[in-house]
Protein backbone atom coordinates (compact mmCIF):
# COMPACT_ATOMS: atom_id res chain seq x y z
CA UNK A 1 0.00 0.00 0.00
CA UNK A 2 1.12 3.19 -1.14
CA UNK A 3 0.80 5.93 1.40
CA UNK A 4 1.24 9.89 0.52
CA UNK A 5 0.95 13.15 2.38
CA UNK A 6 -1.97 16.23 1.48
CA UNK A 7 1.20 18.06 0.42
CA UNK A 8 2.80 15.40 -1.48
CA UNK A 9 -0.70 14.79 -3.02
CA UNK A 10 -1.13 18.51 -4.24
CA UNK A 11 2.15 18.71 -5.36
CA UNK A 12 1.55 15.79 -7.85
CA UNK A 13 -1.48 17.25 -9.29
CA UNK A 14 0.46 20.78 -9.49
CA UNK A 15 3.03 18.99 -12.04
CA UNK A 16 0.42 17.15 -13.87
CA UNK A 17 -1.53 20.21 -14.46
CA UNK A 18 1.50 22.36 -15.20
CA UNK A 19 1.88 19.25 -18.29
CA UNK A 20 -1.91 19.78 -19.22
CA UNK A 21 -1.85 23.46 -18.71
CA UNK A 22 1.10 23.57 -21.75
CA UNK A 23 -1.06 22.17 -24.08
CA UNK A 24 -4.26 24.67 -23.97
CA UNK A 25 -5.96 22.05 -21.43
CA UNK A 26 -8.12 24.02 -18.50
CA UNK A 27 -9.73 22.73 -15.73
CA UNK A 28 -13.22 23.22 -17.06
CA UNK A 29 -12.72 21.61 -20.28
CA UNK A 30 -14.65 18.27 -20.59
CA UNK A 31 -12.73 15.04 -21.03
CA UNK A 32 -13.60 12.48 -23.21
CA UNK A 33 -11.27 9.24 -20.47
CA UNK A 34 -10.58 5.58 -22.08
CA UNK A 35 -8.74 3.76 -19.17
CA UNK A 36 -9.01 0.86 -16.96
CA UNK A 37 -11.79 2.19 -14.74
CA UNK A 38 -14.58 -0.22 -14.13
CA UNK A 39 -16.92 2.00 -15.48
CA UNK A 40 -20.03 -0.70 -16.11
CA UNK A 41 -20.34 -3.76 -15.68
CA UNK A 42 -18.21 -6.30 -17.94
CA UNK A 43 -21.57 -8.42 -17.84
CA UNK A 44 -23.43 -5.79 -19.93
CA UNK A 45 -23.87 -5.89 -23.66
CA UNK A 46 -26.15 -3.30 -24.92
CA UNK A 47 -25.15 0.69 -24.40
CA UNK A 48 -24.35 3.09 -23.15
CA UNK A 49 -20.72 1.81 -22.23
CA UNK A 50 -19.91 5.19 -20.50
CA UNK A 51 -20.77 6.90 -18.08
CA UNK A 52 -20.98 11.12 -17.31
CA UNK A 53 -19.23 12.89 -14.29
CA UNK A 54 -20.84 16.11 -14.84
CA UNK A 55 -19.19 18.03 -11.90
CA UNK A 56 -15.39 16.36 -12.86
CA UNK A 57 -16.83 17.49 -16.83
CA UNK A 58 -15.46 13.62 -17.73
CA UNK A 59 -17.15 11.13 -19.81
CA UNK A 60 -15.73 8.15 -18.75
CA UNK A 61 -15.47 5.35 -21.23
CA UNK A 62 -15.25 1.62 -20.61
CA UNK A 63 -12.13 0.24 -22.35
CA UNK A 64 -13.16 -3.30 -22.06
CA UNK A 65 -16.16 -3.08 -24.00
CA UNK A 66 -14.78 -1.50 -26.92
CA UNK A 67 -14.92 -3.97 -29.61
CA UNK A 68 -15.54 -3.94 -33.65
CA UNK A 69 -19.09 -4.81 -32.68
CA UNK A 70 -19.98 -1.79 -30.48
CA UNK A 71 -17.85 0.60 -31.94
CA UNK A 72 -20.60 2.73 -33.56
CA UNK A 73 -21.83 3.22 -30.13
CA UNK A 74 -18.53 4.54 -29.20
CA UNK A 75 -18.41 7.22 -31.65
CA UNK A 76 -21.21 8.21 -31.48
CA UNK A 77 -21.03 9.34 -28.35
CA UNK A 78 -18.30 10.88 -28.71
CA UNK A 79 -20.24 13.37 -31.75
CA UNK A 80 -22.72 13.62 -28.94
CA UNK A 81 -20.79 14.60 -25.91
CA UNK A 82 -18.36 16.11 -28.59
CA UNK A 83 -15.27 16.30 -25.60
CA UNK A 84 -12.70 18.72 -27.10
CA UNK A 85 -9.57 16.52 -25.05
CA UNK A 86 -9.29 13.06 -24.96
CA UNK A 87 -7.28 11.35 -22.39
CA UNK A 88 -6.37 7.77 -21.35
CA UNK A 89 -4.77 4.39 -22.29
CA UNK A 90 -2.57 4.89 -26.24
CA UNK A 91 -3.32 0.95 -26.95
CA UNK A 92 -7.55 2.02 -26.51
CA UNK A 93 -7.21 5.45 -28.24
CA UNK A 94 -5.29 3.60 -30.90
CA UNK A 95 -7.87 1.42 -31.39
CA UNK A 96 -11.00 3.62 -30.94
CA UNK A 97 -8.80 5.87 -33.90
CA UNK A 98 -8.60 2.70 -36.24
CA UNK A 99 -12.36 2.53 -36.04
CA UNK A 100 -12.74 6.50 -36.86
CA UNK A 101 -10.28 5.55 -39.75
CA UNK A 102 -12.12 2.27 -41.07
CA UNK A 103 -15.48 4.30 -40.74
CA UNK A 104 -14.04 6.51 -43.52
CA UNK A 105 -15.81 9.34 -42.06
CA UNK A 106 -14.16 11.62 -39.41
CA UNK A 107 -15.67 12.96 -36.19
CA UNK A 108 -18.11 16.16 -36.63
CA UNK A 109 -16.36 17.86 -33.60
CA UNK A 110 -12.66 15.96 -33.14
CA UNK A 111 -10.33 16.38 -30.30
CA UNK A 112 -8.17 19.32 -29.75
CA UNK A 113 -6.01 17.56 -27.95
CA UNK A 114 -5.13 13.92 -26.98
CA UNK A 115 -2.77 12.98 -23.83
CA UNK A 116 -1.76 9.14 -23.10
CA UNK A 117 -0.38 7.71 -19.57
CA UNK A 118 -0.20 4.61 -18.31
CA UNK A 119 1.61 2.53 -21.07
CA UNK A 120 4.12 2.98 -23.06
CA UNK A 121 2.80 5.39 -26.72
CA UNK A 122 4.57 3.61 -29.46
CA UNK A 123 4.90 5.93 -32.84
CA UNK A 124 2.89 4.02 -35.00
CA UNK A 125 -0.25 4.29 -32.41
CA UNK A 126 0.74 8.22 -32.36
CA UNK A 127 0.83 8.36 -36.27
CA UNK A 128 -2.87 6.32 -36.44
CA UNK A 129 -4.52 9.10 -33.72
CA UNK A 130 -3.20 12.23 -35.84
CA UNK A 131 -4.75 10.82 -38.35
CA UNK A 132 -8.10 9.67 -37.33
CA UNK A 133 -8.51 12.92 -34.96
CA UNK A 134 -6.35 15.77 -36.34
CA UNK A 135 -4.77 16.95 -33.14
CA UNK A 136 -1.56 17.31 -31.42
CA UNK A 137 -1.15 13.75 -29.33
CA UNK A 138 1.23 14.12 -26.52
CA UNK A 139 2.29 11.62 -23.21
CA UNK A 140 2.93 11.90 -19.64
CA UNK A 141 4.77 8.78 -17.89
CA UNK A 142 5.05 8.81 -14.29
CA UNK A 143 4.46 6.00 -11.70
CA UNK A 144 2.09 5.67 -8.33
CA UNK A 145 4.98 5.78 -6.02
CA UNK A 146 5.81 9.22 -7.08
CA UNK A 147 9.77 9.05 -7.68
CA UNK A 148 9.79 10.48 -11.22
CA UNK A 149 7.74 12.18 -14.38
CA UNK A 150 8.54 13.21 -17.17
CA UNK A 151 6.20 15.35 -19.66
CA UNK A 152 5.89 15.50 -23.21
CA UNK A 153 6.18 19.69 -24.07
CA UNK A 154 4.31 21.72 -27.13
CA UNK A 155 7.46 21.04 -28.63
CA UNK A 156 7.18 17.71 -28.80
CA UNK A 157 10.10 16.65 -26.52
CA UNK A 158 9.67 14.76 -23.23
CA UNK A 159 11.18 16.83 -20.57
CA UNK A 160 12.02 15.63 -16.52
CA UNK A 161 10.07 17.45 -14.17
CA UNK A 162 13.22 18.37 -12.38
CA UNK A 163 11.77 19.59 -9.62
CA UNK A 164 9.20 17.41 -9.02
CA UNK A 165 11.58 14.53 -7.88
CA UNK A 166 15.58 13.97 -8.28
CA UNK A 167 15.95 11.18 -10.98
CA UNK A 168 18.89 8.91 -11.90
CA UNK A 169 19.40 7.41 -14.99
CA UNK A 170 21.74 4.52 -15.08
CA UNK A 171 23.03 3.14 -18.43
CA UNK A 172 21.79 -0.31 -18.89
CA UNK A 173 24.98 -2.39 -19.60
CA UNK A 174 23.65 -4.68 -22.25
CA UNK A 175 22.12 -1.73 -24.61
CA UNK A 176 24.09 1.67 -25.13
CA UNK A 177 21.67 4.67 -24.98
CA UNK A 178 19.21 2.95 -22.45
CA UNK A 179 19.18 4.13 -18.88
CA UNK A 180 17.18 3.07 -16.24
CA UNK A 181 14.85 5.39 -14.46
CA UNK A 182 15.78 5.42 -10.62
CA UNK A 183 13.89 8.14 -8.65
CA UNK A 184 13.98 10.25 -4.90
CA UNK A 185 10.99 11.70 -4.43
CA UNK A 186 11.67 14.90 -2.74
CA UNK A 187 8.62 15.40 -0.30
CA UNK A 188 6.44 12.47 0.67
CA UNK A 189 7.61 11.58 4.24
CA UNK A 190 4.63 9.48 4.80
CA UNK A 191 6.25 7.09 2.42
CA UNK A 192 10.18 8.11 1.45
CA UNK A 193 11.44 5.92 -1.08
CA UNK A 194 15.57 6.83 -1.98
CA UNK A 195 17.04 5.81 -5.23
CA UNK A 196 13.86 3.54 -5.78
CA UNK A 197 14.31 1.14 -9.37
CA UNK A 198 10.78 1.82 -11.18
CA UNK A 199 11.71 -0.62 -13.83
CA UNK A 200 11.31 1.51 -16.59
CA UNK A 201 13.55 2.14 -19.31
CA UNK A 202 14.55 5.44 -21.43
CA UNK A 203 16.34 6.03 -24.47
CA UNK A 204 18.72 9.32 -24.44
CA UNK A 205 21.05 10.71 -26.67
CA UNK A 206 24.31 12.50 -26.77
CA UNK A 207 23.64 15.04 -28.22
CA UNK A 208 21.85 18.44 -26.90
CA UNK A 209 18.31 19.18 -27.84
CA UNK A 210 17.63 23.11 -27.54
CA UNK A 211 14.44 23.57 -26.35
CA UNK A 212 12.60 26.78 -24.30
CA UNK A 213 11.66 24.47 -21.84
CA UNK A 214 13.72 23.43 -19.01
CA UNK A 215 14.23 19.92 -17.59
CA UNK A 216 16.50 17.32 -19.04
CA UNK A 217 15.08 15.58 -22.22
CA UNK A 218 15.15 12.31 -23.30
CA UNK A 219 14.40 10.88 -26.37
CA UNK A 220 11.67 8.58 -25.47
CA UNK A 221 10.30 6.46 -23.09
CA UNK A 222 10.54 2.54 -23.54
CA UNK A 223 8.86 0.92 -20.96
CA UNK A 224 9.60 -1.63 -18.82
CA UNK A 225 13.03 -4.17 -18.47
CA UNK A 226 10.12 -7.35 -19.19
CA UNK A 227 9.30 -5.34 -22.38
CA UNK A 228 12.24 -7.34 -23.84
CA UNK A 229 12.66 -10.61 -26.00
CA UNK A 230 15.44 -12.93 -25.28
CA UNK A 231 17.39 -14.37 -27.91
CA UNK A 232 18.82 -18.08 -27.88
CA UNK A 233 22.34 -16.73 -27.10
CA UNK A 234 21.07 -14.67 -24.63
CA UNK A 235 20.92 -11.31 -26.32
CA UNK A 236 17.84 -9.12 -25.13
CA UNK A 237 16.05 -7.27 -27.96
CA UNK A 238 13.81 -4.16 -27.34
CA UNK A 239 11.98 -1.18 -29.25
CA UNK A 240 10.43 -4.02 -31.38
CA UNK A 241 7.03 -1.67 -32.43
CA UNK A 242 9.44 -0.70 -34.97
CA UNK A 243 7.82 -4.08 -36.10
CA UNK A 244 4.71 -2.97 -37.02
CA UNK A 245 5.73 0.44 -38.28
CA UNK A 246 3.74 0.65 -41.88
CA UNK A 247 1.58 -2.88 -41.42
CA UNK A 248 -1.41 -0.26 -41.14
CA UNK A 249 -4.08 -3.49 -41.99
CA UNK A 250 -2.92 -4.44 -38.14
CA UNK A 251 -5.34 -3.17 -35.91
CA UNK A 252 -3.75 -4.82 -32.74
CA UNK A 253 -0.67 -6.34 -31.87
CA UNK A 254 1.20 -8.35 -29.06
CA UNK A 255 4.27 -10.19 -29.06
CA UNK A 256 4.47 -13.42 -26.88
CA UNK A 257 7.51 -15.42 -26.11
CA UNK A 258 6.86 -18.73 -24.23
CA UNK A 259 10.84 -19.79 -24.28
CA UNK A 260 13.85 -18.41 -25.83
CA UNK A 261 13.44 -20.54 -29.42
CA UNK A 262 9.32 -19.35 -29.99
CA UNK A 263 8.48 -15.76 -30.47
CA UNK A 264 4.94 -15.82 -31.85
CA UNK A 265 3.05 -12.31 -32.69
CA UNK A 266 -0.28 -12.01 -31.61
CA UNK A 267 -2.60 -10.13 -34.09
CA UNK A 268 -5.65 -8.82 -34.32
CA UNK A 269 -6.92 -7.91 -38.23
CA UNK A 270 -8.04 -4.82 -39.07
CA UNK A 271 -10.13 -3.70 -42.32
CA UNK A 272 -8.24 -5.30 -45.32
CA UNK A 273 -5.79 -7.47 -43.78
CA UNK A 274 -4.26 -10.29 -46.19
CA UNK A 275 -1.85 -12.56 -46.73
CA UNK A 276 0.37 -9.81 -48.00
CA UNK A 277 0.33 -8.11 -44.73
CA UNK A 278 1.40 -10.89 -42.79
CA UNK A 279 4.22 -11.78 -45.50
CA UNK A 280 5.28 -7.88 -44.20
CA UNK A 281 5.07 -8.48 -40.83
CA UNK A 282 7.14 -12.23 -40.67
CA UNK A 283 9.89 -10.04 -43.00
CA UNK A 284 10.43 -7.15 -40.56
CA UNK A 285 10.27 -9.48 -37.48
CA UNK A 286 12.64 -11.91 -39.17
CA UNK A 287 14.87 -8.55 -39.73
CA UNK A 288 14.76 -7.58 -36.45
CA UNK A 289 14.78 -11.24 -34.09
CA UNK A 290 17.27 -13.23 -37.06
CA UNK A 291 17.07 -16.88 -37.66
CA UNK A 292 17.63 -18.41 -34.18
CA UNK A 293 14.32 -18.36 -33.40
CA UNK A 294 10.71 -19.80 -34.73
CA UNK A 295 8.62 -17.19 -35.19
CA UNK A 296 5.03 -17.79 -35.59
CA UNK A 297 1.64 -15.57 -36.20
CA UNK A 298 -0.92 -16.34 -34.45
CA UNK A 299 -4.72 -14.67 -35.24
CA UNK A 300 -6.57 -13.31 -32.37
CA UNK A 301 -10.15 -11.59 -32.04
CA UNK A 302 -9.03 -9.12 -28.65
CA UNK A 303 -5.63 -9.29 -27.10
CA UNK A 304 -6.07 -9.84 -23.49
CA UNK A 305 -5.39 -6.96 -20.81
CA UNK A 306 -4.38 -6.83 -16.86
CA UNK A 307 -7.25 -6.84 -15.06
CA UNK A 308 -6.39 -2.97 -14.72
CA UNK A 309 -7.04 -2.53 -18.39
CA UNK A 310 -3.52 -1.97 -19.98
CA UNK A 311 -2.25 -3.86 -22.54
CA UNK A 312 1.39 -5.06 -22.27
CA UNK A 313 3.02 -5.25 -25.74
CA UNK A 314 5.68 -7.94 -24.56
CA UNK A 315 4.89 -10.90 -22.88
CA UNK A 316 7.61 -13.58 -22.03
CA UNK A 317 7.60 -16.48 -20.07
CA UNK A 318 11.24 -15.81 -20.39
CA UNK A 319 13.48 -14.81 -16.93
Amino acid sequence: MFCETPTAEKERWAVWWRYRQWHGISRDMWCGYFGGRSVVPLQQFEPPYWRVNYPGRQILFSGYHLSPNTSAEYLAALETYSPPWLHGYPSLLSLLASYVLERGTPLKNPPKIVTTGAENLLPQQRDLMVKAFGCPVRQHYGQAESVANISECPNGHLHIDEDFSFVELFPLDSDHGTFRVIGTNWSNPAFPLFRYDTGDLVQCSEEAVPCSMTGRIVDSIDGRKEDYVVLPNGARLGRLDHIFKDLTRIREGQIYQPERETIIFKIVKGEGYGPEMERRLLDEARKRLGREVAIKVEYVSALERSRTGKLRFVVSEVS
